[in-house]
């Protein structure tokens, strides 16, 4: 009866510790004026690319093509002037937040869970196994990513879960590499060796332990990677191997519009100023969370 009662109490504890830890976190991660910055134009930036489809409509004001608004200059009508079809560039850009988002996310989590997973297993194990995950992602990091991403979209056509498919498998190694190293910092720990020493299966180990304690440096590297995988799919679709036309993505946008740069200026500084500040917002949060969650940086 004793150990009944005790076993809610030590769930209990640990859901507190969790709690305080997040709270921690949270504390020092509002101190960093420019994570706090950056988070907050992520979420406008998510607030925008969800609710266009319920401002504007796709078929009529994102891809309908218009001569007689063609080459319109920045006004009050068209805040970000039209493109050469007369499709308005504000609203394509708004639009084009969703796929950008789609993109990054969708692509960090297929190189977390691919890349993770295997960094887990080659610090865990170690010997053949280490040397033989490690070597395989080395051949993979030795090749550019963006030549990498674009020999994958080539091969496997243009599509939006292409794009993604590419985009995420260039970040693998990355997400091998600190998983593997955060594994191998954790391993030595007093607890780890107390809960092999109880018999406990290495799944067990992993899950109740390696990974929980190995989180930090791979949620920071992970919204790290969500900028450059935005980048790395914007590149592509510059190229013509990303999102098809007309759907409105950023690169795809500065594609488009770099044969009317002379003259229309307009039609990339706007795309290329969201990608930028996007990018940089996810930057800051990155920064603020490593500061956050980093002992060694707190003050």
């Amino acid at each position: 009866m004793e150990s009944v009662k005790a076993k809610p109490k030590v769930q209990n504890e640990k859901m507190r510790k969790r709690r305080t830890v997040g709270a921690e976190i949270w504390r020092n991660f509002k101190k960093n004026k420019g994570a706090m910055i950056g988070l907050g134009i992520i979420i406008a930036v998510f607030i925008v690319a969800f609710a266009a489809n319920y401002i504007y409509d796709y078929a009529t004001q994102v891809i309908k093509v218009s001569a007689s608004d063609r080459l319109q200059s920045p006004s009050w009508s068209h805040p970000f002037g039209t493109d050469q079809y007369g499709r308005d560039i504000m609203i394509r850009i708004l639009y084009g937040a969703r796929y950008s988002l789609t993109v990054g996310i969708v692509a960090v989590f297929i190189a977390l869970s691919i890349g993770a997973s295997l960094g887990v297993i080659a610090g865990y194990y170690g010997g053949f196994v280490d040397n033989l995950i490690m070597r395989m992602s080395d051949v993979f990091a030795s090749i550019p990513s963006i030549l990498l991403a674009i020999c994958i979209s080539t091969a496997f056509g243009q599509s939006i879960f292409v794009l993604m498919l590419a985009v995420g498998i260039v970040s693998v190694p990355h997400f091998c590499r600190v998983a593997r190293a955060a594994v191998m910092m954790v391993f030595d720990q007093e607890y780890i060796e107390a809960s092999r020493a109880a018999a406990a299966r290495d799944w067990q180990v992993i899950v109740s332990h390696i990974i929980p304690n190995s989180l930090a440096p791979i949620m920071v590297q992970s919204t790290m990677r969500v900028a450059q995988a935005i980048i790395v799919a914007a590149s592509l679709s510059f190229l013509g191997l990303g999102v098809p036309a007309p759907a409105p993505e950023w690169g795809g946008m500065l594609s488009e519009g770099r044969a009317f740069i002379r003259d229309y200026s307009y039609m990339t500084m706007f795309p290329g100023l969201a990608i930028m500040v996007t990018v940089l917002a996810i930057n800051l949060i990155g920064d603020g969370l490593r500061d956050a969650m980093d002992p060694k940086l707190k003050r």
